[in-house]
């Protein structure tokens, strides 16, 4: 049996293959944006990696349970055993945010096809500046780096401003032309899905950030809007 160094590596592994798996659905969402088309191909490896995604979700739960049960970790590895069940649970949403965009760039492709340069021109660089922050917390994770995870923190507010910009953009599109509503409201909603996608990876980088140092980052926020 093994002890609780090694489940907790064991753990980390399969943490890391998560991420990956998560990735790769990421980056097919980037070659459909590129693209500018729906790809059943991709759709369908989309499908076979969430599937991947669900199964290892469950795995690191159960296996994260059991460690606490069995080895009674102290309240540093305690914490970790803990982050890697929320963090699990918030990835396997992750990989259904990207799973639903897909099917958003098919509608767009079904009904919408006057729409479908913008995927590109506007929905592709807030998918690329979101990939971006997601594999600066890979990196981070891997080699425990805390100063990227706090300069990761200060990149969400170019997600936010970005989506805004775009949103403004959209509605202008859609101004122009009443037939431009529907593929300009499907458009609004992925680049809301994106800006909620880089949300989610801010709950990841928190909580990392929770294990490096020791400190709750939103509990710290809580405390300070308190103050103000």
């Amino acid at each position: 049996m093994r002890n609780l160094e090694e489940s907790i590596k064991g753990l980390n592994e399969h943490y890391l293959e998560l991420l990956k798996n998560l990735n790769r659905v990421l980056d097919i969402n980037l070659e459909m944006l590129e693209r500018s088309n729906f790809d059943k191909t991709l759709y369908g490896e989309c499908l076979v990696t969430e599937n991947t995604i669900n199964n290892f979700e469950v795995k690191i739960k159960e296996d994260s349970i059991f460690t606490i049960a069995r080895f009674q970790p102290a309240a540093s590895n305690l914490r970790l055993l803990i982050m890697l069940i929320n963090s699990a649970r918030v990835i396997e949403r992750m990989g259904d945010i990207l799973k639903s965009n897909l099917k958003i760039i098919k509608n767009i492709e079904t009904t919408s096809p006057e729409m479908k340069p913008y995927l590109k021109d506007i929905i592709l660089p807030i998918a690329k500046k979101t990939k971006n922050i997601y594999e600066g917390y890979i990196n981070a994770f891997i080699k425990s780096d805390e100063k990227t995870l706090f300069t990761l923190l200060t990149m969400d507010e170019e997600i936010d401003e970005l989506t805004r910009a775009d949103i403004c953009d959209i509605v202008e599109i859609m101004k122009k032309n009443s037939k431009n509503i529907e593929g300009g409201t499907d458009l609004i909603v992925l680049c809301k899905k994106f800006e909620r996608f880089a949300d989610h990876i801010l709950h990841l980088v928190f909580d990392l950030i929770y294990i490096l140092k020791g400190k709750d980052m939103r509990k710290v926020e809580l405390l300070e809007d308190k103050k103000i």
